[in-house]
């Protein structure tokens, strides 16, 4: 039996609203001094804020920390300690099949009931729930049935041993069940939860609003107002910044930082990012479920030259499949080399000497320069013997079921945010039934995938990670690239912890 108890200050870890035409989108949203970001209010240019108010209808780390402004998890990952911290959750045991989470007392919703079990149960119940809309059940495969015996006691019961179930209640945030009860179809118009920010409004394309919770349990935030805005276009969040109508953007264009550290009232910050940049491939679909034409592409692609020439070196090549402060990663793996002769030769073997079709998918302004990137990247893949055609689709049709999520797209552009452990990538693309998303299986995968989620000991479930690391580069489901920095613009009296994880946080944040 594996005990843990690690309970800490949720402030140590971390009205209205005015909706906008598209006209008006660098007009001012509300009245205020320029660069006056001030203890009443704050106003953030995101080019990732939820697409709607179903609070598990995704499964995006900038999206995660929209709604942890108002829901909050059992757990969560430190990583500054390289371990998990207890949120709502007190302590927990892990007894083979089954993991026992004792909640933390008193802990109030914003509409007064108290954290129970019940809350927890209803919570997950919603996640596993995919015909409602939940793109976050997969994390609850395993999970065969959420015990409550008394108010301050869960017990999840899983298939077989799961050594890492604590990754997967990461970002899995707890609702109240009695507002549920209340508002009935209309719940997500009211999501209530724990979090250090009450719900004020939310419009699609607009604003995402909260208002602070004075009587948050974990002690009150600085700024009272918290404004989230999606801009995808890099340009309009960057003038927004310098004419003071956005208090914080991220995604500051790499050729742009030197110019923006000359700014009086701005600073940039940056910090080497958890999101792994990939090429996935869906093998349901031809060509690519022919391995040869996997391996292919990979030798089409040269990474290292797209960090270079398009984020002037600002980024991290990933050798294997994945970044070197992944746990499972091994140094002995190698990314495929640039060799586009050696794609045409795979080419022909695979059946396509005159070339091959395929189309190349993204979602325009959601990642960094990730239009140039797709425009590079099917440059490269010409030389290989490839003729792509690039498809950029809004976010929520690019991402939901209509999508991504629902196995329709067969070659796409995409990053995995919050990567710290090779389980959570190898289980979510590689392992055969988990998702849509590549419909890739390899019974060898499979089981070491298995193995290693029974094993407790890290060395060991490390070198059970290598065994599949190796498998995967041989049969390429997927194009490795890179880590980038997370670059963000920010006024200069907002002082901010900044996260690996992408997430825009007002608890972390102070007014100066």
């Amino acid at each position: 039996m594996t005990k843990k108890k690690t309970g800490i200050s949720r402030r140590d870890f971390l009205k209205t609203s005015a909706a906008l035409g598209a006209g008006a989108m660098l007009g001012p949203i509300f009245a205020r001094d320029a660069f006056a970001a001030s203890r009443d209010r704050i106003t953030i240019y995101h080019s990732s804020v939820a697409d709607s108010l179903h609070p598990y209808r995704h499964s995006s780390s900038p999206i995660y920390g929209n709604w942890q402004h108002i829901m909050e998890p059992l757990v969560e990952y430190d990583y500054k300690r390289k371990d998990y911290v207890g949120i709502l959750a007190e302590s927990w045991e892990y007894q083979g099949k089954r993991w026992v989470i004792r909640l933390k007392k008193g802990i109030k919703f914003h509409n007064g009931a108290t954290l129970t079990s019940k809350d927890v149960a209803f919570s997950i119940d919603r996640m596993r729930d995919e015909k409602g809309g939940s793109l976050q059940a997969p994390n609850f495969k395993d999970v065969t049935e959420v015990q409550t015996p008394d108010d301050q006691t869960v017990i999840f019961v899983t298939k077989q041993p799961l050594a890492v179930f604590l990754d997967r209640l990461e970002n899995r945030f707890i609702l109240s069940k009695a507002a549920a009860d209340k508002y009935g179809d209309q719940m997500d118009q009211n999501p209530i939860g724990t979090g250090p920010y009450k719900y004020v409004s939310y419009q699609r394309g607009g604003n995402f609003v909260f208002t602070r919770n004075d009587d948050y349990w974990g002690g009150k935030s600085d700024i009272k107002e918290v404004v989230f805005r999606k801009v995808t276009e890099d340009a309009a969040r960057l003038a927004a910044l310098e004419s003071g109508q956005a208090d914080l953007i991220n995604n500051v264009p790499v050729h742009e930082v030197a110019r923006l550290q000359r700014h009086p009232r701005v600073n940039v910050e940056r910090i080497e990012g958890l999101r792994m940049f990939f090429l996935a491939f869906n093998v349901a679909h031809k060509p690519f479920d022919n391995k040869l034409v996997r391996q292919a592409v990979n030798y089409s692609v040269d990474g290292p030259a797209i960090i270079k020439n398009i984020f002037d070196g600002i980024g991290y090549s990933i050798n294997g499949p994945v970044g070197s402060n992944v746990l499972g990663a091994d140094p002995k793996l190698k990314r495929y080399p640039y060799d586009p002769q050696k794609a045409k030769e795979l080419l022909a073997q695979a059946g396509y000497p005159n070339g091959c079709d395929v189309q190349l998918y993204y979602s325009a302004g959601r990642y960094p320069k990730d239009t140039e990137v797709c425009q590079v990247v099917a440059a490269q893949m010409v030389k290989g013997g490839f003729r792509v055609e690039l498809i950029s689709q809004e976010w929520a049709i690019f991402w939901e079921t209509t999508g991504v999520n629902g196995g329709k797209l067969p070659f796409y552009y995409i990053g995995r945010g919050s990567l710290t452990d090779a389980d959570t990538l190898y289980d979510q693309y590689f392992r055969t039934g988990t998702t849509k998303r590549s419909n890739f299986s390899n019974p060898e995968i499979d089981k070491l995938v298995e193995e290693q989620q029974k094993t407790p000991d890290m060395k060991k479930r490390t070198a059970i990670l290598q065994q599949a690391g190796k498998i995967i580069m041989e049969e390429a489901p997927f194009v490795p690239l890179y880590n980038l920095a997370d670059i963000y613009g920010v006024a200069k009296n907002v002082n901010w912890k900044l996260r690996p994880d992408e997430k825009v946080l007002a608890s972390d944040m102070k007014i100066r």
